[in-house]
């Protein structure tokens, strides 16, 4: 998020100080919201979200601030909901933080604007200047902005990115803060360890029926018979329907006639050029890059070969690699000079210096092909393609209606509907939810339409995976009931096995590490229990170790001496004991390469802390004085529009 930007400005460093220091004092009374500041009535238009040191947020900015992250893919729509109140809370602290600043001095330029539009939107600028207002102003049109809105949030996101900037350059990292960081990402350790793993205590546990039936009198309410369905699924299956389609050579030929403009190949000319480009340069050059460009044609006229001077010469990196061929390309594929000059030209002819955008041109059209109709032998099967396609997906929309249809009058048809329209047919019998149906498997579109229905209900045609639509008859429903002892005595016995088990290995575990503590070998402890001791090979934090996986989970391997024993510690559903077998301490100099990566992460680190603080310290002053409003309703309400039209 920072830009790494590195003021060496003592004002920058007690800038951020001051307020810090301002702000800690304000935290201690203010931090707590305020109900009543945080759900104001102040206004009533209902598209203001909040409102910060009198300037508004709007359901319209919180909409394309989320919509530019589904759109661009980096936030499924689906999570829209969630994470919209998020960005609100975002924009409130970024905002507030900038009118904070904007008290205390701090502004943006209209040539720091200027140039972050150039940055954003190079396409829009030459030889550093705004080719046209308009074209910014339409630019900005496609992101749902106005030029006015535009200007005001790129001079917003540049304050703030001054503001992350001073709390980065105000992050202060010691030589002995990036030493310890060393020491602590390469100190090693090697583990002995005994796993105590609830399998290995089933064998011990003993059951009765009267203490299985004591278990179940204890934990009857989490013991149900789940409902069971019956119902008849009729599947119209695309790949099925299209075998029984044919196109006749007929139905071609007529969808050939009707759309003739489709088969219309446009003139088309292929031509090579050679680039002396003048886009981006100073306008000084211009004279000298002319003059190269003018040598060239003048090679070329004497007889240099072509494809040779392109590879060596042009601008174009990719033409020019190819010896400045660009393939065939029709009417309005090239800028206006290039497009006019290679529709006119004669076979191989070499063109004068033509001038565009870009730059300095030399020309050469090798190759024509002249406006024509595509014969109806070279696009027949296309077409056949084409007009299938679109009778299949007719035919099956036209079959799931006609099997919904029967259905809706006969609810126990669906045997007799499916063969009458040659369909697949599968039956579930007694089936609880997500249990896969004989023959067809498990869907989360059937199971949703079941959850709704009603005994004699038939679905609406069902969209399946894998080009098919299906029918659902619900026959029969058995609701769900509290368990009778009867019905779920093999659970509860494999439950209280399960729990019994756990009980042990926790016991067993907690012995062992009694045992250790008073100095008894591990091999020995183990033996007792049937186990075994691991030892790991020297690791570091950042690694995973056999059987423990992450030793991230277990700090003091690396924090306690040699010989502390540890435990029990879960596991990756186990219980450790273990012992710090050896650790190897390491020489900070030795690691000097990663000096700069480990500075840089720590200063990002403080960095951040910095400006949490900071922004949280704003946000508690601005309720204070009371210029925080947030309309928690009318942000809940924009975050389920999400859910019910996006």
């Amino acid at each position: 998020m920072f830009d790494l930007f590195r003021s060496g400005q003592k004002s920058a460093k007690y800038l951020l100080g001051g307020l810090l220091l301002v702000v800690a004092a304000s935290m201690i009374t203010y931090l707590i919201p305020n109900a009543d500041l945080t759900n104001g009535t102040s206004t009533n238009d209902e598209s203001v979200l909040a409102e910060v040191g009198g300037e508004k947020i709007t359901a319209q900015q919180a909409q394309l601030a989320v919509d530019r992250l589904v759109q661009s893919g980096q936030m499924p729509a689906a999570t829209a909901m969630v994470y919209l109140p998020q960005f609100v809370d975002q924009m409130v602290q970024e905002q507030a933080s900038v009118v904070q600043f904007e008290k205390l001095g701090m502004t943006v330029t209209d040539d720091e604007v200027l140039a972050r539009f150039m940055q954003t939107f190079p396409q829009l600028f030459q030889n550093g200047k705004l080719v046209s207002d308009e074209a910014l102003r339409q630019t900005l049109a496609q992101q749902g902005m106005t030029m006015e809105g535009g200007i005001a949030e790129m001079r917003k996101e540049i304050m703030v990115n001054k503001i992350q900037n001073l709390a980065y350059s105000s992050a202060i990292v010691t030589k002995q803060e990036v030493d310890q960081a060393l020491v602590e990402k390469h100190k090693t350790a090697k583990l002995e360890y005994i796993g105590f793993d609830p399998g290995k205590f089933r064998d011990q546990v003993k059951t009765t029926p009267e203490e299985l039936k004591a278990s179940y009198d204890r934990d009857k309410a989490n013991y149900n018979v789940p409902a069971k369905r019956s119902f008849d699924v009729l599947v119209v299956d695309q790949a099925r329907v299209e075998q029984s389609i044919d196109v006749s050579d007929a139905q071609l030929r007529a969808a050939y006639a009707g759309n003739m403009d489709n088969f219309r190949t446009p003139e088309q000319v292929r031509a090579r050029h050679i680039l002396v480009m003048t886009q981006g340069k100073p306008d000084g050059d211009k004279g000298k890059l002319k003059a190269k460009a003018e040598d060239l044609l003048k090679q070329l006229k004497g007889g240099a070969d072509f494809a040779e001077l392109a590879k060596k010469n042009s601008d174009d990196p990719g033409s020019g690699a190819q010896g400045g061929d660009l393939g065939f390309f029709t009417k309005g594929k090239m800028v206006k000079e290039f497009d006019a000059y290679s529709f006119s030209a004669k076979l191989n002819e070499l063109s004068p210096l033509i001038e565009t955008s870009f730059g300095y041109h030399i020309i050469q059209v090798t190759d024509r092909q002249p406006a024509k109709v595509r014969p109806f032998e070279e696009v027949k099967d296309t077409i056949a393609k084409q007009l299938k396609q679109q009778t299949v997906a007719d035919k099956t929309q036209q079959l799931a209606d006609q099997a919904r249809v029967a259905l809706a009058k006969a609810p126990g048809s669906a045997s007799d509907v499916a063969k009458q329209l040659n369909l697949q047919m599968a039956e579930a019998r007694e089936l609880q939810a997500n249990q896969p149906v004989p023959g067809l498997g498990t869907f989360n579109e059937i199971e949703g339409a079941l959850s709704s229905m009603k005994v004699g209900d038939v679905s609406d045609a069902i969209v399946l995976p894998g080009n098919r639509m299906a029918i659902v008859t619900l026959k029969g429903l058995t609701p769900a009931r509290p368990a009778d002892y009867a019905d779920v005595q093999e659970q509860v016995k494999q439950r209280y096995i399960s729990d019994e088990s756990r009980r042990l290995a926790l016991t067993a575990s907690q012995a062992a590490s009694k045992r250790a503590l008073a100095g008894e070998d591990l091999a020995v402890i183990a033996k007792a229990y049937n186990l075994t001791v691991t030892t790991t090979n020297d690791v570091t934090i950042n690694d995973s170790a056999e059987g423990l996986g992450p030793v991230a989970g277990l700090p003091d391997a690396f924090a306690k001496p040699v010989g502390t024993v540890i435990g029990p510690v879960a596991v990756q559903g186990r219980n450790i004991v273990y012992k710090i077998a050896a650790q190897k301490q390491v020489d900070p100099s030795e690691y000097s390469y990663e000096r700069d990566v480990i500075y840089k992460e720590l200063k990002q680190k403080k960095a951040r802390s910095a400006y949490d603080l900071m922004q949280d310290s704003i946000l508690a002053q601005a309720r204070a004085d009371k210029s925080l409003k947030i309309y928690d309703d009318r942000v809940r309400k924009l975050a389920a529009s999400y859910s019910s039209n996006r």
